[in-house]
């Protein structure tokens, strides 16, 4: 594959997910003029059946629109700017999709904006809170996080309902390339297995966030000779502990969980405790709500790689 950013391989994605059906509808804000939303969206007006229409800024109305396109029968594509511009649709998100949730839904929405998480954007824009979204919603919210992911993310989408995803800011502009390790598909999430043929006293990462550059830098420094497993979460949920991935994640002897979102509420928390019952060793980093959320900063997480590797490195 050569070189592609983040953002132009969504589209990719994009454009093959809606060639396949014979009508199709994509809307949302300048996405079939100017600069798309920095990129995103380019070209989608030239996919053969799809109206793409340039819309106001009114989330609730728009959000039912994909909701009515669905019950017609008509797949469609809210391409939002950021995902804080989701809280004006949330009455829709939350109280339209449960009154149809039971219903024949016959074509898949899905919602796809971005993490506004490259900092200065303001407490206005920062938002980035998907544990919530996915509790309201009670629909799949998918992580945008790798090539791997992505894929993932848009087989996914194919079946009816609503789905929600989160593509990082940070990651918009940066190449995507296909990992270089060896890779295995949860329906929950990706496994990059170690390049290390040492398995003893293996140690185990599960990452929950749309940006995951911090744990790709960890692993380029410890994953030298020592055995680290990368688990991406694909889906934001709690791992049920009776699932194929719980079983091979209860193989480890250490696990650390990684989750960069700034909910109060976390999924992985759930996670963490289901694995502590069986008796797992679990490390968990988390965001804690600071004052700096509410002013413009460069939004910096509040733990560091350099706390994760020295805790990784004791363990072995």
């Amino acid at each position: 594959m050569s070189e592609i950013t983040y953002t132009n391989y969504v589209n990719v994605k994009i454009r093959k997910y809606f060639s396949k059906y014979e009508k199709s509808v994509i809307f949302g804000q300048n996405i079939v003029s100017g600069s798309r939303i920095s990129g995103l969206g380019s070209e989608l007006d030239k996919i053969d059946g799809v109206v793409a229409i340039n819309t106001t800024n009114s989330e609730n109305s728009l959000m039912g629109l994909g909701f009515g396109l669905a019950l017609s029968n008509i797949p469609s594509l809210f391409l939002m700017k950021q995902h804080d511009f989701a809280l004006l649709a949330l009455d829709q998100l939350t109280n339209t999709n449960n009154l149809i949730r039971n219903q024949d839904l016959p074509a898949p929405f899905v919602l796809l904006f971005v993490i506004m998480d490259a900092g200065f954007e303001g407490p206005q824009a920062s938002l980035n809170s998907l544990d919530e979204f996915a509790s309201l919603t009670r629909s799949p919210v998918y992580y945008l996080s790798t090539l791997e992911t992505i894929d993932a993310a848009f087989e996914k989408a194919s079946k009816p309902g609503l789905h929600i995803m989160a593509l990082s800011q940070k990651r918009m502009k940066q190449k995507i390339q296909k990992s270089s390790m060896k890779t295995e598909e949860f329906s929950e999430c990706i496994l990059y297995r170690s390049p290390s043929e040492n398995s003893a006293n293996q140690v185990a990462i599960i990452f929950y966030g749309s940006d995951p550059s911090m744990v790709e830098n960890i692993l380029t420094q410890v994953n030298n000779g020592k055995s680290i497993d990368l688990f991406v979460m694909t889906q934001l949920l709690a791992i049920d502990d009776d699932t194929n991935l719980f079983n091979e994640i209860k193989k480890y002897r250490l696990i650390f969980i990684i989750d960069t979102g700034k909910s109060d509420i976390h999924f992985s928390t759930e996670t963490a405790w289901r694995l502590n019952k069986e008796g797992k060793e679990v490390k968990i980093f988390q965001r804690i709500s600071n004052s700096k959320w509410s002013e413009v900063s460069e939004d910096p997480i509040e733990f560091t790689k350099e706390q994760i590797i020295e805790q990784i490195m004791r363990s072995f």
